[in-house]
C-alpha cells in the first residue's frame, strides 16, 4: 500500500512538471532558498550546485543580470525534473541552445544510473559497491593492475603498508570511495623523515580509507601529451549477447603541473575511433573550450594515434569478462605503462565526454545496447 502511494505521488508530480514546468520550478526554487541542503542525484546540494556552475560557465555581465539569472535558474531546475540533467550537465550539453527534442536525447548521470539500477534487479548496492570501493575492485582485478597496491582501512594495515612503503617509498594515495580525482596525492616517505607510521597516521587522520599504489611508469608515447599526469583512456564497455562492445572511448590528458587527468580538474579530452585507435575530434575541456592541440604540449589531437590500440581492446575485453556477469556496463580507465596496458580504476562512467565531443545525446544508443 505504501509503495503504491509513493508511486502515485511520483506519477502525479511527473505530470505536474510536464504541464506546469515554470510554476513547479518556481516552487522548487523557493524551497531551495529556504533549505540549501535539498539534494539531487549524485549527492549535490542543488542550489549551491546551480550557483557554482553558473559562476563557472557564465560571464560577469550575465551573472549581474537578475532577470537573466532568474530565467536561467528556472530552466536549470526544469531541466533536472524533465530531463535529469544537473547544473553541470546543463551547461556542458549546451542546453540553453537546445530544444525539447534535443534535450530529451541526452543521457545524464541520473538517467544512466536508473537504467543500470533497473537491470540489476535489486542487487544494485552490492555490485555497485564492488567498483565504488577501490580496495574491493583491486582485489577483484589485481591481475590487471600490473603494479603493487595496499589498502589502508584500519590499524591492522600498518604492517603490510610498511612492507609496501619499503619497496615503494614514493607512491600515489587515493581515497577509497573518492571520485573526480579529489583527494589524490603523490606522497614520499622522505617527506615524513622516513617514518612510515607518520605517513600512515597522516592518511588515517580523518578516519579516511585509502588505497596506495605503486606509481605507473608511463609509456613515453602517452607521456608526451603531458608529462606531469598519468594520461588515461576512458573505455566505456558493454557486455552484450554478442560479446563485449566498446562504446565511445576517449583519451583524457592532464594539464601541465597537474598529476591527474580528470576534466573536473581542468584536464582535456578527445574522442577515439574504437576501430582504429585514431583520435577523431578536437580536444575539449569542461569549460567548453575547444583545442586543435593540447594547450601545454601542443601535440595535435585530431589524427593522432593511440599506441598499442589492438592490445588495449583485447585487455579491456578480458578485464570486463573477468568481472561478475551483473556488471553489464563498466567504464575502465586504462593507462599504457612501459610494460603494457594496466587498469587504473573502473566505474559507472559518466558519458559526458562523448556527448560533448560529438554534440549529441546518447540516451537511445546506450539504452539499446544495454538491452542486447
Amino acid at each position: 500500500m505504501m509503495f503504491q502511494l509513493v508511486r502515485i505521488k511520483s506519477v502525479v508530480a511527473s505530470l505536474l512538471w510536464k504541464v506546469f514546468p515554470n510554476s513547479m520550478a518556481k516552487r522548487q526554487i523557493e524551497k531551495m532558498k529556504k533549505d540549501y541542503h535539498i539534494t539531487i542525484h549524485g549527492g549535490y546540494d542543488f542550489m549551491p550546485h546551480i550557483l557554482e556552475n553558473c559562476e563557472f560557465f557564465l560571464s560577469k555581465e550575465q551573472l549581474a543580470d537578475k532577470k537573466y539569472m532568474d530565467g536561467m535558474i528556472i530552466d536549470i531546475v526544469k531541466s533536472y525534473a524533465l530531463y535529469g540533467t544537473n547544473a553541470n550537465e546543463y551547461f556542458c550539453y549546451k542546453f540553453p541552445q537546445r530544444n525539447h527534442r534535443e534535450r530529451s536525447a541526452y543521457l545524464p548521470r541520473r538517467k544512466k544510473d536508473l537504467l543500470l539500477i533497473e537491470q540489476m534487479h535489486g542487487q544494485f548496492q552490492y555490485y555497485f559497491g564492488q567498483i565504488k570501493d577501490k580496495n574491493v575492485f583491486y582485489e577483484m582485478a589485481k591481475s590487471f593492475f600490473g603494479r603493487d597496491a595496499c589498502k589502508i582501512e584500519s590499524l591492522d594495515d600498518l604492517k603490510p603498508f610498511s612492507s609496501f612503503a619499503a619497496k615503494h617509498p614514493r607512491f600515489i594515495a587515493k581515497p577509497t570511495r573518492g571520485g573526480c580525482g579529489k583527494g589524490i596525492e603523490i606522497l614520499d616517505i622522505r617527506q615524513f623523515s622516513g617514518k612510515v607510521e607518520d605517513v600512515f597516521n597522516y592518511l588515517r587522520k580523518d578516519n579516511e580509507t585509502y588505497i596506495v599504489e605503486e606509481l605507473v611508469e608511463q609509456d613515453p608515447r602517452i607521456a608526451e601529451w603531458n608529462i606531469s599526469s598519468l594520461n588515461t583512456i576512458r573505455v566505456p564497455s558493454m557486455r552484450t549477447k554478442n560479446g563485449v562492445v566498446v562504446f565511445y572511448p576517449s583519451i583524457r590528458i592532464g594539464r601541465a603541473g597537474c598529476i591527474i587527468d580528470n576534466a573536473g580538474a581542468g584536464g582535456t579530452f578527445a574522442a577515439i575511433d574504437p576501430k582504429t585507435g585514431l583520435i577523431i575530434t578536437d580536444g575539449f575541456d569542461k569549460r567548453g573550450h575547444i583545442y586543435k592541440e593540447h594547450p601545454d604540449s601542443h601535440k595535435p589531437f585530431k589524427g593522432s594515434e593511440i599506441p598499442e590500440w589492438d592490445a588495449l581492446l583485447s585487455f579491456s575485453k578480458r578485464l570486463h569478462e573477468s568481472m561478475p556477469i551483473q556488471h553489464k556496463y563498466l567504464a575502465f580507465d586504462l593507462a599504457l605503462s612501459t610494460k603494457g596496458w594496466v587498469v587504473v580504476e573502473a566505474n559507472w562512467g559518466e558519458l559526458s565526454m562523448p556527448q560533448v565531443e560529438f554534440g549529441k545525446g546518447l540516451y537511445q544508443e546506450f539504452k539499446s545496447l544495454l538491452e542486447r
